[in-house]
């Protein structure tokens, strides 16, 4: 009874307020003027979000009845399409959410209307597992709070309550994504955050905030019973106030939630036997408490349907097919599960999904359906990778893998030099000799040549870079020159639209005086001549905006860059079946070629040459496009074997004429005639090309065509510039570096005694390698378990699962000695061992946990051990989210720091091993010859530095500090008694080179960096100021034509209610008044977009006499210029080939012009007078009284004129 008489009582509600709906369209149609409705407006959202969670049809309608009165009060309207929103949000039409929480969020500035659309996009963000967006959303939403907490004192009553529900939804659904992401801490912390004393005021907010405490998670201190039982109360308090409060929605989620609470059999026993009172309150039909918890999920899913939340069905399908499962009817779990799926909109909610998608695999395997159950679990695992916080950075890991394997060799090459050094001693003689040939002048200088080779090819492609930018900017600074002109045009026609509100206004004043009725019929019959005068006035200033606008459509902007050819191919290609169903072979050939030009042009010259040639060739044809590469240039061509053309037919293929197909083609081809719009288009296109840069010189497109052979169009564009060389040259020079080090330790290494420090590292490196060896025992285990699950034999893939616990539990007994923290089969503790391991950054692979618990829950899912595969499940999915999270930046630097520490410990292996060769050396060799190696091996250093990744400055600080005084000193002191004083004085040249060349390089590429830097601030800064024209012209553009469309019928539909007489005289007032209201807001709105856009820009004034000089016909102009007191100028201008008569010339600079190039020159300026508050500033033409032609006199200020000369 209650039921029914709610639903009455919507009924009259609905029925009252569409008689209040209709009674306010009624006033609406009669008023001239808009009122304010913002009382109503106020009153039906608060209705609509009292229905939020009652009814949401009525939500919806009482919100579309504010949105409809709300459009001169923004605020209403926000919240209006804010409760839209919720009800699109409910209905799961996620796309018009996001529409209408836009639209909220630009349709006012009112902070907490914006909060609580960033909350709602927050919702979204939380259903579709858009992590990032999340937390955009979420900072968006905290400014927002931050500004209104700095105003709080300034709030009315309603707007406290609304920051009620704002504040606290805001930490619900903020607590909700932290739980679903695994971030416990953080979801305790956003419940704290809610004040439940506060929350009491708005009984739907403390529903909810009772609904989360008690779902499940937030409460963490007791015995899982007294956590459940506190949990239950929390529930149970949510059940009884939604059911005094009619709140289907909170009473089917807290009916779930103690469904889902009471699936255990010793959590749902304890709670009967401790709250006999309350279960008795929610068990209205009396059901065995066996199977009370499956009644509940159904109640609840009913009142979800009847609600109509698709995301709530969906969920009580996944409790109700759970409570199946748990008493073992697994029939009509996977009936319950799959009606979960039914509906494709809750795809949209990969979390949901997901869950569901689990509970189909235990299902499907209680039912002994593995290849259904594989299927779900996949989709489950799938969407888990989806849905987590971060990726792994696989490029780090690589880049670590290779940095180890570096490493090893190194290690590995100094152990194998010793060994060899050994060897060399018996031979030493000889080898000395051989030495002494191998180590000449030209050897040593090698690596300088190879080093001057690869950074000229450097610098070369700085110089193409720093070329390529500066045509950018080039290219770029011309769009501006012609953005800053159409702005300039955008900023006239505003003038011109300004300049007809007065004429509006003098229509309203003559209209106010006819309604007066004080003036004889003879005055009233010229105030009505008058009306009708001024509407001509406007539509003749409409005309000419008209034809202005008109005159400027159709006009071609550019997108340079460089892009390989084969990018516009591959999307050709997959036009193929246009060709096929003709029965045309279609071949587009691969190419490497790279054009500089636009991308989306090119495709449509391909295109239309391509859909040219499939018109003109007959059954069993062929068409073909390639691309062929010239010096500076690319060919793209098509070619075909239709019927071919004449001659004449070939010379006027790209001319503005019909093309009139061929009387004797063959049957199955069309008769057609075409007048080659698109050819002439590609020819067009390529003149753009040719008048835009002189790169574009090359461009070219021509057609080649014989009777019966077919035909072939191509055109030319531009290479790019690759820029491969310069991504390949840091991997050159780091393979030169690795090869290098390998180089140097070899040579290290025929020089000394190492066994000793070999060994202790050996020693030293044990421990490591016992875990390695473990990790690598419980990896392999790991692998059995795999396959063990693939060949069906679980069992025994949970013995190798728990091998696999067992090693990596010994390498954990390792890392931790004394620790207790063990992996076990199974276990009831809060936090898994794996989770702690992981938190504890202990340098275990958790890449084999993750593989073991996954497939450790595969094998008790098929041997249906529901509580093991929980756990392992469980488990699984808590460390796969841990271990994904972006931790990688800091194992990747601590890994780094390793490596470096490794690599100078071999460093200083080769040190030692340098300076233990040292005394062989000397008691060997006479200390020249010992010199003489010494200074040899140093310059083999300085080209391994030479040859590595260093910056310049630094090679050359090292190299100094390789090569110096002492080593000077001693080539000196060592020149007198070695073979020759040339011999070691080359070595010192040689090195000089060295020095030099570093030297001019650091200067050259110094140089080249700031220009490229200065080139690629200046190329910002124009990419930015042509963007910020071309939007500002794009929206004036928007402007302009709303106004032009909005605003044309009015005076012409006034000048017909004209007829001399009185009875119209009402219908004209209503009308004129409205169309200056409507006149007034668009063209102030045009205004408003033009305000800061005015500035005193040399550009425009040259555009000025740019314009002026073309008027003139003559290559040069010659003004004539005299002072006019102290801050103007006179500038005469004579226009000989224009002439005017005296009216003409008054009109020449208004809107009566028959050239709209002149109104440019008076818009430009009257700005000049704006901006330099000279008000004198003026232009106007008059006949020329000497000669033919007309003069055009200015008056601009001096300092202006001066600056420009």
């Amino acid at each position: 009874m209650s039921l029914c008489f709610l639903i009455l009582k919507d009924i009259y509600e609905f029925i009252r307020l569409i008689i209040r709906t209709l009674f306010f369209l009624l006033v609406l149609v009669f008023s001239a003027c808009t009122p304010s409705h913002q009382k109503e407006v106020d009153k039906l959202n608060d209705k609509a979000y009292s229905f939020h969670y009652r009814n949401i049809d009525s939500t919806k309608i009482f919100a579309q009845k504010a949105l409809a009165l709300s459009s001169n009060y923004d605020a209403g309207q926000a919240e209006a399409l804010n409760n839209l929103a919720f009800v699109s949000l409910v209905r799961m039409d996620y796309k018009q959410a996001y529409l209408l929480l836009d639209h909220a969020i630009s349709a006012s500035d009112n902070q907490i209307e914006l909060l609580v659309a960033y909350i709602q996009q927050m919702r979204l963000c939380q259903r579709q597992s858009q992590n990032k967006n999340f937390y955009d959303c979420q900072e968006r939403a905290l400014n927002c709070l931050h500004r209104i907490d700095e105003s709080s004192t300034d709030l009315s009553d309603r707007e406290r309550l609304r920051m009620v529900y704002a504040r606290s939804e805001f930490n619900i659904v903020s607590s909700t994504y932290y739980y679903y992401t695994g971030q416990n801490h953080l979801f305790i912390k956003a419940l704290e955050r809610i004040d439940a004393n506060e929350c009491e005021v708005d009984t739907a907010q403390y529903l909810k905030y009772l609904y989360n405490i008690g779902e499940g998670g937030a409460i963490t201190h007791g015995s899982s019973e007294q956590i459940a039982e506190t949990e239950f109360n929390y529930l149970i308090r949510c059940f009884y106030i939604a059911t005094v409060f009619r709140s289907p929605y909170w009473i089917a989620n807290s009916l779930e939630a103690i469904s889902e609470h009471m699936q255990d059999p010793r959590i749902y026993k304890f709670l009967i036997r401790n709250n006999q009172a309350a279960i008795e309150l929610v068990n209205t039909d009396n059901m065995p408490y066996r199977l009370l918890a499956g009644n509940l999920a159904q109640r609840s899913l009913e009142l979800f349907i009847r609600y109509g939340d698709i995301y709530q069905i969906a969920g009580a399908y996944r409790t109700l097919g759970r409570n199946y499962w748990a008493i073992g009817d697994y029939r009509s779990a996977l009936i319950c599960l799959n009606h979960a799926l039914r509906d494709k909109r809750i795809f949209q909610a990969p979390d949901l999904v997901a869950s569901i998608r689990e509970q189909l695999s235990l299902a499907y395997s209680a039912v002994n359906d593995k290849q259904a159950s594989d299927y779900n679990r996949n989709i489950y695992l799938d969407l888990q990778e989806q849905t987590r916080q971060d990726r792994l950075m696989e490029a780090r890991a690589s880049e670590l893998d290779k940095n180890a394997t570096q490493l090893n060799a190194m290690i590995l090459a100094v152990v194998l030099m010793i060994i060899f050094f050994i060897a060399l001693l018996f031979v030493f003689d000889w080898m000395r000799r051989k030495s002494d040939r191998g180590n000449s002048a030209d050897k040593l200088l090698q690596p300088l040549w190879q080093w001057k080779k690869e950074t000229d090819s450097y610098i070369n492609n700085l110089s193409d870079k720093y070329d390529e930018i500066q045509e950018e900017t080039r290219i770029t600074q011309i769009h501006i020159l012609k953005s800053k002109q159409k702005n300039l045009e955008q900023r006239a026609k505003v003038q011109l639209v300004i300049s007809i509100i007065p004429f509006i206004d003098r229509i309203i004043n003559e209209i106010h005086r006819l309604q007066e009725g004080k003036d004889n019929a003879e005055i009233r019959k010229l105030r009505y001549q008058y009306i009708s005068e001024l509407t001509n006035q406007i539509n003749q200033d409409n005309t000419v905006l008209t034809r202005w606008i008109q005159l400027r459509q159709g006009q071609l902007s550019l997108h340079i860059e460089s892009f390989p050819v084969e990018a516009v191919f591959e999307v050709v290609r997959k036009g193929n079946m246009a060709f096929l169903l003709r029965g045309i072979t279609f071949n587009v050939e691969k190419t490497d070629a790279i054009v500089k030009a636009d991308r989306t042009l090119t495709l449509f010259m391909v295109n239309t040459m391509a859909d040219n040639a499939r018109r003109y060739v007959q059954r069993g044809g062929t068409v073909t496009i390639s691309a062929c590469e010239g010096i500076d240039y690319v060919e793209i061509s098509v070619s075909d074997t239709g019927r071919g053309m004449t001659p004449d037919q070939v010379e006027h293929i790209f001319d503005h004429k019909a093309i009139l197909g061929d009387e004797q083609a063959a049957p199955n081809v069309e008769k057609r005639h075409s007048h080659g719009f698109g050819l002439l288009n590609c020819k067009g296109i390529i003149e753009k090309y040719k008048k835009t840069s002189s790169l574009f010189r090359v461009c070219s497109i021509s057609a080649k065509s014989e009777l019966g052979k077919g035909s072939r169009f191509s055109f030319r564009l531009p290479k790019g510039i690759s820029h491969l060389s310069m991504l390949l040259f840091p991997v050159f020079i780091f393979l030169f570096l690795h090869t290098g080090m390998i180089s140097a330790a070899n040579n290290f290494h025929s020089k000394g005694k190492q066994a000793v420090l070999s060994s202790k590292s050996v020693s030293h490196d044990s421990p490591h390698r016992l875990r390695t060896l473990l990790s690598h025992k419980a990896s392999q285990y790991a692998d059995s378990v795999y396959f063990s699950n693939i060949y069906g034999h679980y069992r025994k893939a949970l013995a190798f699962a728990d091998s696999t616990r067992y090693y990596l539990n010994a390498v954990y007994k390792q890392l931790v000695p004394h620790g207790k923290v063990l992996m076990k089969p199974m276990g009831g503790e809060l936090v898994p061992p794996e989770i702690l391991w992981f938190r504890d950054n202990l340098d275990i692979n958790y890449i084999v946990i993750l593989d073991m618990r996954n497939e450790s829950a595969i094998a008790c899912l098929a041997l249906h051990d529901w509580p093991r595969y929980t756990y392992n499940n469980t488990v699984y999915t808590q460390l796969f989210r841990e271990v994904s999270a972006d931790q990688s930046l800091d194992d990747y630097v601590q890994t780094m720091q390793k490596s470096e520490n490794s690599k100078t410990v071999a460093i200083v292996l080769l040190v030692l091993l340098l300076l233990s060769i040292f005394p062989a050396y000397y008691f060997l060799y006479y200390r020249h010859r010992v010199f003489y190696r010494f200074c040899v091996e140093r310059i083999e250093d300085i080209n391994q530095i030479l040859l590595s990744n260093l910056p310049d400055r630094e090679k050359l600080h090292e190299i100094n500090q390789l090569w110096d005084e002492r080593v000077k000193k001693g080539i000196q002191f060592h020149s007198f008694g070695f073979h020759s004083n040339d011999v070691i004085n080359q070595l010192d040249q040689l090195v000089e080179q060295i020095c030099t060349a570093l030297r001019k390089s650091i200067s050259v590429y110094h140089n080249h960096q700031l220009n490229i830097e200065l080139a690629q601030d200046e190329l910002s800064r124009a990419h930015y100021e042509d963007a910020r024209l071309h939007v500002s012209n794009a929206v004036l553009d928007n402007c302009l034509s709303t106004l032009k469309h909005e605003t044309m019928y009015y005076p012409s539909r006034i000048k017909q209610l004209i007829d001399g007489s009185d009875r119209n005289l009402e219908a004209i007032s209503e009308l004129a008044g409205y169309y200056k209201e409507l006149y007034s807001l668009l063209s102030a709105q045009a205004l408003r977009l033009t305000v800061g856009q005015i500035r005193l820009d040399p550009d425009l004034l040259n555009y000025l006499l740019e314009i002026l000089q073309k008027k003139s016909g003559e290559k040069k102009i010659i003004p004539e210029v005299r002072d006019k007191g102290v801050s103007y100028v006179v500038i005469r201008i004579p226009l000989k080939k224009m002439n005017l008569t005296e009216v003409e010339c008054h009109q020449l600079f208004t809107p009566l012009t028959k050239d709209l190039d002149f109104l440019l020159c008076k818009q430009i300026v009257r700005e000049v007078g704006n901006l330099t508050d000279l008000r004198s500033c003026g232009i106007e033409a008059m006949p020329n009284p000497v000669t033919a032609g007309i003069i055009i006199e200015m008056v601009l200020p001096k300092k202006i004129w001066i600056n420009l000369k």
